[in-house]
């Protein structure tokens, strides 16, 4: 067995963990901004359908599908011309083109910044999960059936990567819970501390990805008005559903970081009460 003069030094995940929380506060703030702008958009995909719209025009940028766009509408504006100078009810095409196009626009930036938290998230997480992992042998304990680097890879292996992640997780919090710091192996047979919490956390993260907002237009085109309605009403839904899985991250890495912080407060206490009754 190898002794704690010969193992890394342990390594507090205090401050991933106020990164993680930084990170994901700004992602729950992103995830209620997009719920707002969808349901704005929402909201006016319906006043368009009381209207009488049946469809809503793609490119706003392109005259030719404005023209066309009217036509299918019966909506009086027949020239470039008219468009250009707003004139009668081609005003009213521009208008319905601008907000398509704001709404658009909107969602792209929001997302921009979706996308960067994400890879901030992906990145600050697994090194923190890394480290949890590498910190287990100073806290000793031993026995564990994920070694840091596949403690980290599973998280990326296709299909795998849809259960390995939570028994990752599971086994970390287990390993670090365990009060017993004279028998390396004792956690094993310890009673697994928030394994519901746990299982449900990985569970909607896997949710989240697949029916997150970006996979809702896999399952809901846009061919009329009412798809547009359709996917309207389910992307609020998926973006507020988004806030779930982000709180439960932080509760999680919290309780395996504070798992890790008073088992090592134990492993201290054990090594000085040694040197004082060699």
């Amino acid at each position: 067995m190898s002794t704690s003069a010969d193992q890394p030094g342990y390594n507090s995940g205090r401050t991933l963990f106020i990164v993680i929380s930084g990170i994901i506060g700004l992602m729950v703030i992103l995830a209620f901004t997009l719920a707002w702008v969808d349901s704005r958009m929402l909201n006016e995909i319906n006043a368009y359908k009381s209207a009488g719209l049946t469809n809503l025009p793609r490119n706003g940028a392109d005259p030719g599908e404005l023209l066309d766009f009217a036509a299918r509408q019966g909506i009086e504006c027949e020239s470039a011309d008219a468009l250009v100078s707003r004139s009668g009810d081609c005003a009213s095409v521009l208008d319905i083109a601008r907000t398509v196009n704001d709404y658009k626009t909107t969602h792209s930036l929001i997302w921009s910044f979706v996308a960067l938290s994400t890879i901030a998230l992906i990145v600050t997480f697994t090194l923190f999960i890394h480290q949890a992992s590498s910190n287990l042998q100073y806290l000793r304990a031993e026995g564990q059936k994920f070694t840091p680097g596949w403690a980290v890879g599973w998280f990326f292996i296709p299909f795998m990567n849809f259960f390995q992640p939570s028994r990752v997780v599971h086994e970390l919090v287990k390993a670090s819970g365990s009060t017993d710091t004279r028998d390396p192996r004792a956690w094993q047979n310890a009673n697994p501390p928030d394994g519901f919490i746990i299982s449900s956390w990985w569970t909607l993260v896997v949710i989240a990805i697949l029916f997150g907002p970006r996979g809702i237009s896999f399952f809901v085109g846009r061919g009329d008005i009412e798809d547009w309605a359709a996917s309207g009403r389910l992307l609020v839904w998926s973006d507020l559903f988004q806030v779930l899985p982000l709180v439960l991250t932080v509760i999680v890495v919290s309780r395996l970081q504070r798992a890790q912080e008073i088992r090592h407060q134990l492993v201290l206490a054990r090594q000085i009460r040694s040197l004082r009754n060699p």
